[in-house]
């Protein structure tokens, strides 16, 4: 393997290829076999173990949706809460004034009533 090359690469060129392949490479090989260049990764990564790394990151997105989900669901039914509240005060608020209003609408009329007897 006389004809054979390692590159390093950057920390950049290695954060790419982890987020495309899932692969943790911190060089590439290049190995001449006859007239034909072979580039191969090292031998320490591992098929497996990408697929659990790409499995956890869609685990941990999907937790992720499912929290952020159940935030705005959770924000819906406040704010509904907010407003169905604030519907009943101001129902309660019209009957108490249309109350006082009757009250004070009879009140007149009696005191009209005892005016003119």
């Amino acid at each position: 393997m006389a004809n054979e090359v390692r590159i390093k690469l950057t920390d950049e060129q290695k954060a790419k290829i982890k987020e495309t392949t899932g692969k943790d490479m911190p060089e590439i090989r290049v190995e001449s076999f006859g007239s034909t260049p072979a580039l191969s990764a090292p031998a320490s990564s591992s098929p497996v173990k990408a697929a659990r790394l790409a499995k956890s990151a869609r685990l941990a997105k999907s937790a992720r949706l499912a929290k952020s989900a159940r935030l705005a669901k959770s924000a819906r039914l406040a704010k509904s809460a907010r407003l169905a509240k604030s519907a009943r005060l101001a129902k309660s608020a019209r009957l108490a004034k249309s109350a006082r209003l009757a009250k004070s609408a009879r009140l007149a009329k009696s005191a009209r009533l005892a005016k003119s007897i």
